[in-house]
């Protein structure tokens, strides 16, 4: 396993999180992840950061917003 440094750990990280890597890099970052605290603060980062996309997707847009959203389409469709 060839060992990987903080630029291609930090390169990786979004790939890893989401085991997009193949199983070599992935042992590789692994191993760097546990033994290199700057390293390891970036991927928790990643994974908080991931999260709020998370419930940001999860949760239903305003009634304002998606009311407005629709009007806009309707005009959009009134012009075609």
């Amino acid at each position: 396993m060839k060992p990987v440094d903080c630029e291609e750990v930090k390169r990786s990280v979004h790939e890893y999180l989401h085991a997009e890597i193949q199983t070599e890099e992935n042992e590789a970052i692994t191993a760097h992840l546990a033994n290199c605290d700057s390293c390891e603060e970036h991927y928790d980062i990643e994974i908080v950061f991931n999260q709020v996309i998370q419930r940001s997707c999860d949760e239903a847009p305003a009634a304002e917003l998606a009311q407005r959203v629709m009007e806009r389409l309707k005009e959009i469709q009134d012009h075609n």
